[in-house]
């Protein structure tokens, strides 16, 4: 008996301190977005997804820019709290108006209607884009967007020039798989099966987020190279971006992943066979020490992709800062001075003045055939910038 109750009194307050653990580092390491205010999209089956958004500081450029997360994370990823990192805060400096979508089940599009079941990657660009898009357009009368997306945010992307080809006027996708090595790092996890399907994510990266930085598991390599990021940054990734993994969305990525396709849950439609009938221009970015998309990955679906393209590699032979990794492409140390820049001017490109010069995102978003790979320029400075970038705006 006395046995039975040490191990109860052992346990509770190993449960308080573990409580009080993950509420300290959670409140701690907080770093809100600093977007200036939230759209919201009613999506047909009754979601109310959020779409941060960032007016022009700039002589605005049109179309806008849709940034679209990846899998397991939510907008602050492509939109950090931390305002030096944060790849829409760069876009809206130099003209555009820029909307950062939390998909369902994401963010501040956590909150589920009543009676809401479990979706799957289908959902996200059947339901959640339209539902993005149509309130982009009711904002900015905008029937088309410029798409910005990291890994699954960039596959939805090549998806949804597919499905919605007359609502995306060009695509970034960055380190956006649609093919799978079947001896890969990912097959080895994925195949653990409910072990490693996410369920819990929020809640495991809060708890270790303190350590961040600090230890270098193998598994953690698969999704960054955590050596070309700052640990407060890197902290503050695990404690604000991270989200879990809807059940049906790792069920339909495990088949991907597994098999080695990319299609529709039912089998109907291959989403990699379909890159061939895009037109739309198309940048594809991607690292050396990417374990989720590495660059033979992204090579393929450039290769595949029917409209114009291009082609970046990140990494030190081509003069940038670092061999880069999956997540440090948006947040990394030198991200700002290295990968940002060639998406502002690709974005250029492709876009207009909002009095319609330099019309390119509608001039061209047909047109196919033309390739390149391009090298990403050398940097002027070694240094990446200071956490929080703008003065007033740093860590706390």
């Amino acid at each position: 008996m006395e046995l039975f109750v040490a191990v109860v009194a052992a346990g509770s307050v190993a449960a308080v301190l573990a409580i009080a653990h993950y509420a300290f580092w959670t409140h701690r390491l907080r770093q809100p977005i600093r977007d200036d205010r939230i759209v919201r999209a009613q999506t047909s089956d009754g979601w109310r997804l959020a779409l941060g958004t960032r007016l022009p500081r700039g002589a605005e450029r049109r179309p806008p820019v849709l940034l679209v997360h990846g899998l397991s994370v939510n907008r602050w990823m492509l939109d950090a709290g931390v305002e030096g990192f944060s790849l829409a805060a760069h876009l809206a400096r130099h003209g555009f108006r820029t909307f950062a979508l939390d998909l369902r089940g994401h963010g501040d599009s956590r909150h589920a209607p009543r009676r809401a079941g479990d979706w799957n990657f289908d959902v996200y660009v059947r339901r959640d884009v339209p539902a993005a898009l149509e309130a982009i357009r009711r904002e900015t009368g905008e029937e088309r967007v410029l798409w910005v997306g990291h890994s699954l945010g960039a596959v939805a992307g090549m998806v949804s020039c597919q499905l919605h080809a007359d609502r995306i006027a060009g695509l970034v996708a960055i380190a956006g798989p649609v093919s799978f090595d079947a001896e890969g790092l990912v097959t080895h996890h994925v195949g653990w099966g409910l072990i490693v399907d996410g369920r819990f994510n929020r809640t495991l990266a809060r708890m270790v987020a303190p350590w961040a930085g600090v230890f270098h598991p193998g598994a953690a390599e698969i999704m960054l190279n955590a050596r070309n990021m700052d640990r407060p940054v890197y902290q503050r990734t695990m404690a604000n971006s991270i989200e879990d993994v809807p059940h049906g969305v790792f069920l339909q990525i495990a088949d991907w992943v597994l098999r080695d396709v990319c299609r529709s849950a039912d089998g109907t439609l291959d989403y990699r066979a379909g890159l061939a009938g895009c037109r739309q221009p198309a940048l594809f970015l991607a690292g050396p020490l990417d374990h989720l998309a590495p660059p033979a990955v992204v090579a393929r679906a450039h290769a595949l992709w029917g409209g114009e393209k291009r082609l970046v590699e990140f990494k030190v032979e081509n003069g940038h800062a670092a061999d880069y990794g999956h997540v440090d492409l948006l947040l990394g140390r030198c991200a700002p001075l290295d990968v940002y820049p060639v998406v502002l001017e690709w974005l250029l490109e492709h876009s207009r003045d909002r009095g319609g010069a330099g019309d390119r995102a509608g001039g061209r978003a047909g047109s196919g055939g033309a390739e390149g790979a391009v090298r990403g320029r050398p940097l002027e400075a070694s240094a990446g910038p200071e956490v929080g970038g703008a003065a007033g705006e740093g860590v706390s």
